[in-house]
């Protein structure tokens, strides 16, 4: 779940939501060679679906219990976020191996520097990678230089999704966001093209407890967030 600030609102967007824009846009990525990609849809499924693991977490949220705010997927606890990608990782395993060695990269990227917790979470994978690999018909290599688009498109999605915090991409394309605008320069689409993600907005306050949370955001409306992509 990501949680923006908007002054006497939180907006909130689950991470499969925000996943789900990742994808669209790489969909419409028209340089690079990417639409020549030869693994371009399974490339897309498992942008799609990189934060598959916090489905059920972001169907149940929690509130931190001293703050009182909402747990986002940032603030999870290590434990939490362990079972959170131990899941998302083996979801889809058995009918996807090639996303699912994506996803593994994806979990090794953002958790640098690994704790013993995540390293002993890749050591009980290791195990099943080269199956993963075999009937992918895929290598280390190509793995690795492919997990470049899905980290390209996390980035970006989350550079607007979490209102303009830059931290999340640190190389090209250059990235500016302004209001309902997210410009991309060098520009990779045909044209500007908009999107809409789902929100809800709940009153920016203290909840002592999860289930005070989970009515007030049970009972928002959902709404959609437009974004348009476009060159600077």
């Amino acid at each position: 779940m990501i949680v923006v600030d908007e002054g006497d609102k939180l907006r909130i967007i689950t991470q499969p939501d925000h996943a789900r824009f990742a994808r669209d846009l790489l969909s419409l990525w028209r340089t690079d060679d990417l639409p020549e990609h030869p693994r371009r849809e399974p490339l897309l499924f498992a942008v799609r679906e990189h934060d598959n693991g916090w489905r059920e977490v972001d169907a149940a949220p929690r509130i931190h219990p001293i703050t009182h705010r909402p747990l986002d997927f940032t603030t999870y606890p290590e434990e939490d976020r362990l079972d959170i990608w131990r899941r998302g990782i083996l979801r889809f395993a058995d009918r996807h191996p090639y996303a699912t060695l994506l996803f593994v990269a994806h979990a090794e990227a953002i958790h640098q520097p690994l704790s013993e917790a995540w390293l002993e979470l890749f050591r009980e994978l290791e195990p099943l990678r080269q199956d993963w690999l075999d009937r992918a018909a895929i290598d280390e290599g190509r793995v690795k230089s492919d997990y470049r688009w899905l980290e390209l498109a996390d980035a970006l999605s989350l550079v607007y999704c979490t209102g303009g915090t830059r931290q999340w991409l640190d190389r090209s394309p250059m990235v500016r966001v302004e209001s309902e605008f997210l410009r991309l320069d060098p520009f990779p689409l045909a044209g500007t093209t908009t999107f809409q993600i789902p929100v809800r907005r709940v009153p920016n306050r203290d909840y002592p407890t999860d289930s005070q949370f989970g009515s007030q955001l049970a009972r928002a409306r959902w709404q959609r967030m437009t974004v348009k992509v476009a060159p600077f």
